[in-house]
């Protein structure tokens, strides 16, 4: 099976992974500690600790997930932690590295990933975003009802959004079969 731009898809376990990614950010759990993983997906929130640690969340259709970038792990840091700090929200990114557990009192429970996080090894930014006219992800920053109109495709973004559309879907979907499965026969 290819996908539109060619990359190979392969359906292992509930996850999707393709030759750009190993794993969803919604496929990764406590499981998957000490797996080495390749994700893909927008940068949600970049914040800088340090001179020597930068944590970024990463989504993507499935879930998401926290990226620790720290000075000893990744070659040429400085550089990379540069490049994390130009990045707005949305900009899709690829990065590898390994599943490790948050300290304890860094647990987020009630998280499929809050046990987890990725020690980043590589970023790579594959479409840097321009700065948009509001955050859909902050909820207590969203505009006016108009300028969310008139900015639709960014409004789509939210989560509650998303699942609407997803639950009619699926209601489209049951009520088409259950007409093909008792409808007349022609």
């Amino acid at each position: 099976m290819h996908s539109a731009a060619g990359n190979v898809l392969v359906k292992k376990a509930g996850m999707l992974a393709t030759s750009m990614r190993t794993h969803t950010c919604g496929d990764l759990g406590a499981e998957n500690v000490d797996q080495n993983v390749s994700l893909c997906g927008w940068v949600q929130n970049v914040r800088v600790l340090s001179e020597t640690l930068v944590f970024v969340q990463l989504r993507d259709a499935y879930g998401s997930m926290q990226l620790l970038a720290e000075q000893s792990r990744i070659p040429r840091f400085h550089e990379q932690k540069s490049l994390l700090e130009k990045l707005s929200t949305d900009s899709l990114v690829r990065v590898a590295g390994k599943v490790v557990r948050r300290p304890q009192e860094m647990v987020r429970d009630g998280t499929p990933t809050g046990q987890i996080e990725l020690l980043v090894d590589a970023i790579q930014v594959l479409n840097h975003a321009q700065s948009l006219p509001f955050n859909p992800h902050v909820k207590s920053t969203l505009p006016g009802e108009d300028t969310r109109l008139a900015h639709r495709y960014l409004d789509l973004r939210r989560p509650e959004l998303q699942h609407n559309i997803r639950v009619r879907s699926k209601a489209t979907m049951a009520v088409r079969q259950f007409m093909d499965d008792n409808g007349k026969p022609s």
